[in-house]
């Protein structure tokens, strides 16, 4: 007699048969057919295979599958792995349609809960003592489970605050934000420091709520995109946009003015309103020319002397690759106030005998120039 799954399937089977061949005289189609037909041929085997088994029903003449039929073993334990495994594939989608960042999370839980749900299964068949079993999974599974579970733990803590940082409109949001989190921490610790006791369940339920609240805001932060950050000029930012002129510009606000008693200055290029003079360390005297080497940095000291603000600046000429520069073609200062100094490094790639006019340094807004010589 076959069992009522066998019946079950063996209908279903039936049904997807027919309804392929109704499905293909009267509509015609052929990808429906086809999915219809594949059906009909899964629920057949899967109608034979439950036949052959009987359902798992055991005779009640076999009396020794009653203590080796599947119904007489222990059940199997609870556990968390299918859930990390799911909040794993979760993530993974997500990352599908997001960021790469999301898959690979989701990548590695799927693996970390998909081997720690193996490993778990294995240790519950060792023995018939439960305790027993949990010696052995514990020698196997914590020595490799304690570090990597630390290491993607603080890997996701770390990734979801920074995409809540960014995404908070300010950096004064997010300081407002993080102290009231900060605060909020610490009545919760402190609420929980005051009992007596605290179960374990009550722990781990408090701490599984923050990483949700965590995991949860870092993916709303992460789907609603960075905050747009200003972008804040440098001197090598203008010296790229040919903007080296004697006007101010944001990269010469709050620039500092002074330069601290540095090692291996090359030497002091001072302006006095009419020329470029150089003093180079260990040498007498002030020179209309300075010698600089090349392929090795050099620092400059620029004092400015005259009226007014100055800025010092370089011209480069790098090398072209395919018509593009590989270097920078200017150099610049800081806008330097009257009595005021600032600090240049140059690295120069080619003798002066390369440049079709050489190096020079001048000051911007002036015709005031002094010779650079690099051998």
């Amino acid at each position: 007699m076959f069992t009522t799954g066998s019946k079950l399937l063996i209908g279903s089977a039936a049904v997807a048969a027919i309804a392929a061949v109704a499905y293909g005289v009267l509509q015609g189609g052929a990808l429906g057919t086809i999915g219809l037909i594949s059906a009909a041929v899964a629920l057949s085997f899967l109608a034979g295979l439950n036949a052959f088994i009987r359902d798992s029903n055991v005779s009640a003449m076999d009396h020794d599958a009653f203590a080796t039929s599947a119904a007489a073993q222990a059940t199997a334990r609870p556990s968390l792995w299918p859930l990390l495994v799911a909040v794993g594939a979760t993530s993974l989608t997500l990352g599908l349609v997001t960021t790469t960042a999301y898959f690979v999370v989701g990548l590695v839980l799927m693996l970390a809960g998909g081997v720690e749900w193996l490993i778990q299964d294995w240790s519950e068949r060792a023995s018939a003592d439960p305790a027993y079993n949990d010696e052995v999974r514990e020698v196997m599974a914590d020595p490799l489970e304690l570090p990597v579970a630390a290491a993607i733990v603080a890997g996701i803590v770390v990734y979801a605050f920074s995409r809540i940082m960014l995404g908070l409109p300010s950096k004064s949001a997010t300081v407002a934000a993080f102290a009231v989190v900060a605060a909020v921490i610490l009545a919760v610790a402190a609420f929980i420091g005051m009992k007596r006791s605290t179960s374990g369940t009550s722990l781990a339920g408090a701490f599984s709520l923050a990483a949700i609240v965590l995991i949860g805001a870092g993916t709303f932060a992460g789907l609603n995109g960075e905050r747009e950050i200003e972008e804040h000029h440098s001197t090598a930012y203008i010296a790229e946009e040919n903007e080296c002129g004697t006007e101010e510009t944001e990269a010469d606000e709050n620039a500092s003015q002074t330069v601290a008693a540095k090692s291996n200055v090359a030497a002091e290029v001072t302006y006095d309103g009419s020329a470029l003079t150089a003093d180079v360390p260990g040498y007498d005297g002030e020179f209309d020319a300075l010698t600089l080497p090349r392929s090795n940095p050099s620092n400059v000291i620029f004092v400015n002397e005259s009226g007014e603000a100055a800025r010092l600046v370089i011209e480069m000429h790098p090398d072209e690759v395919d018509g593009e520069p590989v270097g920078p073609e200017r150099l610049c200062t800081a806008l330097v106030e009257e009595g005021g100094s600032h600090f240049l490094t140059i690295e120069f790639d080619r003798p002066s005998i390369a440049v079709d006019e050489g190096y020079e340094f001048t000051v911007a807004g002036s015709d005031t120039s002094l010779e650079v010589v690099v051998p």
